[in-house]
């Protein structure tokens, strides 16, 4: 379902673009960020890996609704936490090992009642109208674009401009290695 009407998309790029080119750009538009503007319901199921306790899940987090640890039924508050804007989960007693074990389902997205919706929502329906104009204009770019496969290819530059304006995550990591790799002594900086 795209975040566009027929009539919406009309009124951004002055001409008709059906339902299903809509589809199309919103599915491109889902590949290329992790954020949604629309509440979405998804459940995981995980693999633990220890005392770290750190789930990273989808952002932003709206609500959990069901969590379980070794089929064991988790409480918000008090065998966890939620930070919300960054999508994380945090276990207090840790992550015990396991495959499979941990199955979590919640809710995420952006919605209108942030600030961070009102903002970029705009320029995400603009994108997925121009996308699927562009798609409208130039047939053959659905093939190439497998967006039916696990993966899609990019490299049409013009279809690049049009998605960098939609907002993506921060990408955040974390080096590995010794602590002296990581922070080195002042007198090296010197």
């Amino acid at each position: 379902m795209s975040y566009n009407t027929t009539t919406s998309a009309k009124a951004i790029v002055g001409q008709d673009v059906s339902t299903e080119l809509l589809n199309e750009a919103r599915a491109l538009i889902d590949t290329y960020s992790d954020y949604r503007w629309e509440s979405t319901e998804v459940t995981e199921t995980l693999s633990g890996g220890g005392a770290s306790g750190w789930l990273e899940l989808f952002a932003p987090i709206i609500a959990v609704s069901s969590f379980t640890i070794d089929d064991v039924s988790q409480t918000e508050d008090t065998d966890f936490e939620v930070r919300k804007i960054e999508g994380v989960v945090r276990c207090f007693s840790g992550l015990p090992w396991g495959h499979d074990n941990i199955v979590i389902t919640y809710t995420y997205g952006w919605t209108s009642a942030d600030r961070f919706y009102g903002s970029t929502f705009p320029i995400v329906k603009g994108a997925e109208a121009r996308i699927a104009l562009y798609l409208k204009k130039n047939p053959l770019m659905l093939e190439k674009l497998g967006v039916e496969g696990l993966t899609v290819a990019f490299d049409d530059n013009h279809l690049q401009k049009l998605l960098c304006t939609v907002p993506r995550p921060a990408i955040n990591f974390t080096a590995l290695g010794p602590d002296t790799l990581n922070n080195p002594p002042i007198e090296s900086l010197i």
